[in-house]
């Protein structure tokens, strides 16, 4: 198998079937670019189950999404700074989880696959 078969399987896993979601991104005000809403197909995850540094269960919100970037790329959006490093912290994410509800949350931490092509991307609540 080659990269090329698994970027693509990648792409297919996240963006179709029953793990991809719409997820609406909006850089930030301070950003001057010609594009600064996009929605892509991701996978999206929130749940309430963690564990402490004594490895011991907690009740703590993990949200994270996964996108391809290249569809955000296509779409002209900002995704990498002057030195070609990921720069979408405090980017704005809209997505509808499974209760139905609208989900708006804010990229706290970002951990790009430069392998595969994906970003992942850890995130925190903000008021709309």
């Amino acid at each position: 198998m080659n990269m090329q078969t698994v970027m693509n399987d990648f792409r297919r896993f996240t963006n179709s079937g029953w793990s991809a979601v719409d997820l609406t991104l909006t850089s930030p005000v301070s950003f001057n670019v010609n594009i600064d809403t996009v929605t892509v197909k991701g996978m999206a995850s929130k749940h309430f189950a963690s564990l402490n540094t004594d490895g011991l269960p907690i009740n703590s919100k993990n949200a994270r999404i996964t996108i391809i970037e290249s569809d955000l790329i296509a779409f002209g959006y900002p995704v990498r700074d002057s030195k070609g490093e990921v720069n979408m912290l405090n980017h704005l994410v809209d997505y509808v989880d499974s209760t139905g509800n609208v989900k708006h949350m804010r990229i706290k931490e970002q951990m790009p696959d430069e392998t595969v092509g994906s970003l992942t991307f850890y995130l925190g609540d903000y008021a709309k």
